[in-house]
């Protein structure tokens, strides 16, 4: 018999270990490919290497393996990128290495060396937890292969930089679960929405690039999941102590993307009408210390000595500690001398915020945030178009791409589910409902008034709350029907989505195929094409994005 008040058995850990294993081979492995047809009866029927693919900035042709995988060639005089990074990897880890670098008082790179200063006007943690991955590649190098140099040096490649996005990637899942678990405690609620995560394309491909947008995602599931550890903490102790956690983890996050203060504002509207709610007696959601001393018939002695202490407690956690964080991300630039005072950081600030407001540069990647839920317009990451041999089946060249679009099925299908959710809160009162819907909203609605050119992957953070309303719905209508009729429709709902990842895993890791694979043609092999929407305009002007176009 499971204890009284446990919702995390040996079960939920054996499907966490398992999402866990088949998440990591996929993000850390691909692109996994069959090798027999290449090389029959000559080595192991599948690969996670590429052969013939650039792997220096002039283009030469080599073997690359799993994430070091792709390596993206130089275009111009100079050549760029430099060092074969992929779309936003030419900003990324370069500030994490010019950070690196700076506070050891070395000479940098770039822009302008041998100074390390540099603006982006994003926040730096997730950065420097890019540069962890890159010193701990580099170490990994040099303790067990000998190589010679900096760790930093040695880890400044394609394989240092997105490793830490890798591992953030992987633990989204078993983060998703965990949140799910503590949402609503129903298991087939939670195994849905991490499988959701699993395969997921936008997931996928940002868990193997060294940028820095899975990194807050992690941070936004962590939080929710320690608020709600919070809001059913079932003694004074716990509830301060989680307050405390939330705090930090909202901090770290914070101080890795400003996404994140879309969750503190969610989870401080939620504990403050939780007070409401509790003091005229209405009952909605988990019952928890503080919560009930809100009520009426409190015991009101009880309720004059732990209140003062919870509201204190409280701004420590959700206002101190967070800014305490974010003061201390920009260490880097204390420590290189970029900034030499609070108003230098100030300033910073100021010029970040400036740039967001006023930026007016356009991309044909480009899309508005009404569009993103359709994916109507996803970024193409990296291509490669020439060298990379010829199909052995249709005698076509191959090509290889990397597009950051969702998997369709999960993304479209959660549409009505989203839409759904004030239905189960206006006649079921349910509180999952409305924590999903609120941090859907508050993720999402922001970027309307947003001017600047914003992309695809802006929609991570709503896409979080999008699996959780379609897992929550599913599990919904699966709790009404027969056990068998449970049973099929999860199997087939995920079997589907399984599916949709495995017929556009090639574009996700970068597989190169033959042209007729992307583009419909008289010689499109059955496993193509993978580009469904072809609504591309050569001659539009640049201000209009490209919709319904995945080209």
């Amino acid at each position: 018999m499971r204890p009284a008040g446990t919702y995390f058995d040996r079960f939920d850990l054996a499907a966490v270990l398992v999402l866990i294993a088949i998440a990591f081979v996929l993000r850390f492995f691909s692109p996994i490919m069959p090798d027999f047809f290449v090389h029959p009866f000559q080595g192991p029927w599948l690969t996670d290497c590429v052969s013939s693919t650039p792997i220096d900035p002039v283009g030469d042709p080599g073997t690359l393996c799993g994430i070091a995988y792709p390596f993206n060639r130089g275009y111009g005089d100079p050549l760029s990128p430099p060092n074969g990074e992929v779309f936003d990897e030419v900003y990324f880890p370069a500030d994490a290495y010019d950070d690196i670098r700076g506070i050891e008082h070395k000479a940098c790179v770039r822009p302008n060396p041998p100074s390390c200063d540099y603006f982006d006007p994003e926040p730096p943690l997730a950065k420097e937890l890019i540069a962890a991955g890159m010193l701990g590649y580099g170490w990994y190098r040099a303790t067990f292969q000998g190589a010679g140099g900096d760790y930093i040096d040695l880890g400044n490649n394609t394989f240092g930089w997105r490793i830490a996005a890798c591992i953030f990637g992987t633990l989204c899942i078993p983060m998703m679960y965990l949140l799910a678990r503590r949402l609503w405690p129903n298991r087939l609620f939670a195994i849905v929405a991490a499988t959701l995560v699993c395969f997921d394309g936008m997931f996928f491909i940002q868990s193997r690039i060294g940028m820095i947008d899975i990194f807050p995602i992690f941070f936004i599931l962590a939080a929710y999941f320690l608020f709600l550890v919070h809001i059913q903490s079932r003694s004074l102790a716990r509830s301060m102590l989680s307050l405390l956690a939330l705090g930090i983890v909202l901090g770290i996050g914070i101080a890795a993307k400003w996404i994140v203060l879309a969750a503190l504002a969610s989870i401080v509207f939620f504990l403050v009408l939780w007070v409401v709610l509790r003091s005229l007696n209405i009952r909605f959601g988990p019952d928890g210390w503080p919560f009930l001393l809100s009520e009426r018939d409190a015991n009101s002695e009880v309720s004059r000595l732990v209140w003062p202490t919870y509201l204190a407690v409280g701004i420590v956690a959700l206002a101190i500690i967070p800014l305490g964080i974010y003061l201390a991300s920009w260490y880097p630039f204390f420590a290189r001398g970029q900034f030499h005072n609070l108003a230098d950081l100030v300033a910073y600030q100021r010029a970040a915020v400036d740039y967001h407001r006023t930026l007016t540069a356009t991309h044909p990647y480009g899309s508005p945030a009404w569009s993103w839920p359709l994916l109507a317009r996803p970024v193409l990451y990296y291509a490669e178009y020439t060298r990379l041999g010829t199909d052995i089946f249709s005698g076509q060249p191959l090509m290889a791409r990397i597009t950051n679009l969702g998997n369709p099925w999960i993304w479209w299908t959660s549409i009505p589910c989203v839409l759904a959710l004030p239905y189960y809160i206006g006649r079921h009162r349910s509180f999952p409902a409305a924590v999903i819907l609120v941090g859907f909203i508050t993720q999402y609605l922001p970027w309307f008034p947003v001017t600047r050119v914003l992309f695809l992957y802006h929609m991570l953070g709503g896409l979080i709350f999008m699996i959780l309303a379609l897992a929550f719905v599913l599990a919904n209508v699966a709790n009404n029907l027969r056990p068998e009729g449970r049973t099929m429709l999860i199997v087939a709902h995920l079997g589907v989505a399984v599916l949709f990842f495995a017929y556009f895993y090639p574009q996700w890791a970068g597989v190169p195929l033959s042209v007729p694979a992307y583009y419909i043609s008289a010689d499109t092999p059955p496993w193509g094409p993978k580009l469904w929407l072809v609504n591309c305009k050569p001659d539009l002007p640049a201000k209009q994005p490209q919709l319904f176009c995945w080209n």
